[in-house]
């Protein structure tokens, strides 16, 4: 018993010591998140809580019930929430095409796969430039829409692509031979084994559609561009420069709670998608 009994110990004074060693190395990380984001993060809450940075009377909520009513707030959340709704979906669709082709149509051309880096490569005021030429004279966002969906396919597919190329071969040779054809196979099989990483590239996608700012900003060459291209970062862009921070801060928070919301909303239909 007392040998036992001194085992344990012993194992628990490693297994502290262990923890205490992964604790210093995970410091340094703790503390770049304090320093970077927590920190100016509740100092964002106190300037949407405040009337103004001069006399930083506390007004509470007041700052973001004007942001919710502002109408030029609405319209840059609208076409935010479209661009998620319609680009988002396009995109993954796009990219889980390609996957498949070049995972189990183009096997013997792998340096197709290294061009799709090509766009995460090219300067963005250089593709601007060139959309500006190509899609002269079209009142529409469907210009941007395009220009998110090309900066971004590169990365959706390298990441699907790498997941369907790690499934096991033996379960398609069983699927032959049971008759299977290659649309139910990738339908049945293929798109249900990679949903992790297919949900994972949907949230990336997500968070990508609100850094479109700088190729909007530089493709309508203004930072009041016409109505449908006028989104949640011109918004927050243009009170910046109106030293408005009030409601800078105010928006900033709903757009960070909006992102929590489709984070949340995404893992609970995961949740439910591998039960």
């Amino acid at each position: 018993m007392s040998k036992n009994r001194k085992n344990q110990k012993k194992h628990k004074v490693t297994r502290l010591h262990w923890n205490i060693r992964c604790i210093f190395c995970l410091l340094p990380s703790f503390l770049g998140i304090a320093v970077f984001f927590l920190i100016p993060f509740v100092r964002v809450l106190y300037y949407s809580m405040i009337s103004d940075q001069f006399r930083r009377k506390f007004v509470w909520f007041d700052n973001y019930v004007e942001t919710i009513t502002n109408e030029f707030f609405q319209l840059a959340m609208k076409n935010s929430l479209l661009l998620i709704v319609i680009g988002v979906p396009a995109l993954i669709f796009l990219a889980l095409i390609l996957s498949l082709v070049l995972s189990f149509g183009l096997k013997r051309l792998p340096f197709l796969r290294d061009a799709f880096v090509f766009p995460m490569l090219v300067p963005t005021a250089a593709v601007v430039l060139v959309w500006q030429q190509f899609f002269h004279g079209l009142d529409s966002v469907l210009p941007v829409y395009l220009l998110f969906i090309w900066k971004n396919l590169g990365i959706c597919v390298i990441l699907l692509t790498s997941a369907l190329t790690t499934l096991d071969p033996e379960i398609y040779e069983a699927a032959h031979m049971d008759g299977a054809k290659s649309f139910t196979i990738h339908t049945r099989l293929s798109i249900p084994m990679v949903a992790p990483t297919i949900f994972f590239t949907v949230l990336l996608s997500i968070m990508n559609s609100f850094r479109i700012f700088k190729e909007s900003y530089l493709y309508y060459g203004s930072k009041y561009p016409p109505d449908y291209g006028y989104t949640l970062q011109f918004y927050l862009n243009n009170n910046f420069l109106k030293f408005d921070y009030q409601k800078l801060a105010s928006s900033s928070v709903l757009t960070a709670f909006l992102v929590l919301i489709l984070v949340v909303v995404g893992f609970s239909l995961q949740r439910r998608y591998e039960r």
